[in-house]
Parts: C-alpha cells; sequence; structure tokens
C-alpha cells in the first residue's frame, strides 16, 4: 500500500482500513492528532492502524490521542490490546457497559474456558481494560449523546448505546449465571450490537457518521433522542457491512448529506456474506459515492463442504473456521477544513466503487 505523505495540520482525514476480516478507522483531527477506531490484523497479527500511521511517516506513539472500541466481535476488536500498548498517550474508550463490575467478573471467570471465547473478542477487550485499571488509568465509556473527546477544532460524540440497551445488556450477564453463581452459559450468547457505539465525529466544517454495528433498533433509539448532535455528515460508514439489518432509510434522511460519502468492509463466514446484489442496490440508490475495502461479493460460491465427521470434530473441539481470502484494501477521504472544497477520495489495493460487487 503506497500511502504517500501524511495530512496537512489543517486538513481531515478519514481512511477505513479492511484487510478483508474486519475494519479499523483512523482520523486525523487536525494539528496533527489522531483517533483510531477498532481495530483489526495483518496476516501476522499486526494492527493495519498502526501499519498505515507509519507508513505515511506518523508516529502513533506520539499522536494518537483517542482509541474506541465500538464492540468486542473480533473483526473489528483483534489487535485492540497492541494499539493501546504502544500508544501510550491515548485515551482508550469503550461502550460504558464492558466496564461494569457484573460484565467483568463473567469475563474473567470464562478466561479458562477457551471454548467459550474461541472466535469472540472478550478475551481481548477484558484484557485491556482489566489492565488500563489495575495501572490506575481510567477508561472513558461511552453512552448515548455523551461528548468523549474534544480538542481544537474537534469534538467526538458516542450516540450510543441508549439506556434501554444497557439494562437489557445487564439483565442478559444475570441470566448466564444460575442460582448457585456457577456461570452455565458463555459470553458468546450475548449481542455485541446491541451495545454497539457509533460515533459522531466533527472538525470544523467536517462531519462523519460512523455506524458501527448498530441495529436498526439502536438507530431509531439514536433518532428520537434530542439531546444528539444535529449536524448532517458528509461521510458515513455504513453500519454491519452493509447488512439490511442495520439499514434505516431515516437516518440517511435525518443524518446524512444528499449523496454522501457511504464506505464500508464486506464480510464473510462460510457461504454467507453481505452486502449481497440487495442490500448493494439500497446503498447506491441513496448516494453515488459508495465504496468497498474490498471486491467481494456474496453472491461468490460457497466452499466445498466439509464431510460431517469433520464437522463435529470442529465442533467439539470448539474450533471455529474463518476464511480470510480477501485481500487487504484502504479508502481514504481528505478535506481540506474550512475549504468549501470537495472531498479528495482514494482507494488502495482491492478497495473498489461499490457498483463493482453487484452486476447492475
Amino acid at each position: 500500500m503506497e500511502a504517500g505523505k501524511p495530512p496537512r495540520r489543517d486538513e481531515f482525514e478519514f481512511t477505513l482500513l479492511g484487510p478483508g476480516y474486519g475494519e479499523s478507522i483512523v482520523l486525523h483531527v487536525g494539528e496533527g492528532f489522531w483517533a483510531i477506531v477498532d481495530s483489526c490484523i495483518d496476516r501476522n497479527g499486526n494492527p493495519r492502524a498502526l501499519q498505515y500511521l507509519n507508513s505515511i511517516g506518523v508516529d502513533p506513539s506520539e499522536a494518537v490521542r483517542l482509541i474506541v472500541a465500538t464492540h468486542w466481535h473480533d473483526d473489528h476488536i483483534r489487535g485492540i490490546a497492541k494499539l493501546v500498548e504502544y500508544c501510550g498517550r491515548a485515551t482508550f474508550c469503550c461502550s460504558s457497559v464492558l466496564c461494569k463490575h457484573e460484565f467483568l467478573t463473567i469475563a474473567h471467570a470464562l478466561e479458562g474456558r477457551s471454548h467459550s471465547l474461541t472466535g469472540s473478542g472478550v478475551r481481548e477487550i477484558h484484557g485491556v481494560i482489566s489492565r488500563l485499571l489495575q495501572t490506575g488509568s481510567i477508561p472513558s465509556q461511552a453512552i448515548a449523546n455523551r461528548r468523549i473527546y474534544v480538542r481544537g477544532q474537534c469534538e467526538i460524540w458516542s450516540l450510543s448505546p441508549d439506556d434501554r440497551s444497557f439494562q437489557s445488556f445487564l439483565r442478559s450477564i444475570g441470566r448466564l449465571v444460575n442460582a448457585g453463581g456457577q456461570i452455565e452459559s458463555s459470553l458468546t450468547d450475548l449481542t455485541p450490537n446491541a451495545v454497539a457505539v457509533a460515533l459522531w465525529v466533527r472538525v470544523n466544517d467536517f462531519t462523519v457518521l460512523l455506524g458501527s454495528d448498530v441495529d436498526k433498533r439502536g438507530w431509531t433509539a439514536i433518532l428520537q433522542t434530542k439531546e444528539r448532535p444535529t449536524d448532517k455528515a458528509s461521510v458515513f460508514k455504513i453500519p454491519h457491512h452493509g447488512s439490511a439489518s442495520a439499514y434505516l432509510p431515516e437516518v440517511w434522511d435525518r443524518m446524512l448529506d444528499p449523496d454522501p460519502i457511504a464506505v464500508l468492509t464486506p464480510w464473510r463466514r462460510g457461504g454467507r456474506g453481505v452486502p449481497n446484489d440487495h442490500e448493494v442496490r439500497l446503498v447506491l440508490s441513496r448516494t453515488d459515492n459508495a465504496y468497498a475495502t474490498a471486491r467481494s461479493s456474496s453472491s461468490k460460491p460457497a466452499p466445498a463442504s466439509r464431510s460431517s465427521m469433520v464437522k463435529r470434530t470442529i465442533r467439539e473441539a470448539g474450533v471455529k473456521i474463518r476464511r480470510l481470502a480477501m485481500s487487504p484494501g484502504a479508502i481514504r477521504i481528505r478535506y481540506t477544513l474550512g475549504s468549501q472544497a470537495q472531498p479528495r477520495i482514494k482507494t488502495f489495493g482491492e478497495a473498489c466503487h461499490l457498483k463493482n460487487l453487484v452486476q447492475m
């Protein structure tokens, strides 16, 4: 990836990194300061956000001042511990419910059950929060309508989760424990998307909406609140990889500029993938400026099925198989603050216009 030079101090940058399974967002919020939202890794287990910043001549240990984990699905969380360790000047922020005693207690109790945590990001998020608390560093907690970062011309707000989702999640945790105090199930029974953190970012005259994996119920709650920022965004990180389960027309009508720049990371597990053809067309009906980090479509044929004996062996061993077939790609948007000029869009690797994912 020939990323070139860093943005000027008066430029905003949004870059979506997608190695084919996962996503990470790096934001230059002005004056040489950066934020990282979520984490993904390369084949060697290194966070792509660190690689990207180093490639454009930015020292993440000095420049990164905020790291946000929107939720613990492993396609958003892998490598986050390395990010937090390396970026020593950054504040770590996550959904407030993940800092609750109830969540940390159950996550700690399940540490020894490798099968319960295989394929999830619970171990990583729990490890990060535990280490921060041990060192006296208090994680910033994201809840609906909270300003989590402000510096100069930049402010970043968390738009979710709302109180209802927060309380429902705590009740779900309570159901994992029996009357004797023993844990009967695993955290994989919880739904990370229910408490995922959507973010609203404004730097000077430019606004971005980061959808995380917030579902329709979460977006409905966001739209109903009167306390959230009401600026319309010029860039939209589409939630849940473009899945229709997170598509709400009112978000496009009320929270976004007409014909916004929209970006997503395709997702595939086994024979299922998003966005499918219908979901791609939904996005393209809203904007001509839509991009994906990989040239992948769920219409591609599924891999050959394994025998029942192999499937049973894999299942009993607690192993979860994921395909990492997509090549790394990235979408970068740069905008000169206060200029009223058009944002400059550049794609890297397998990233492409969204129309390339479907036969129109």
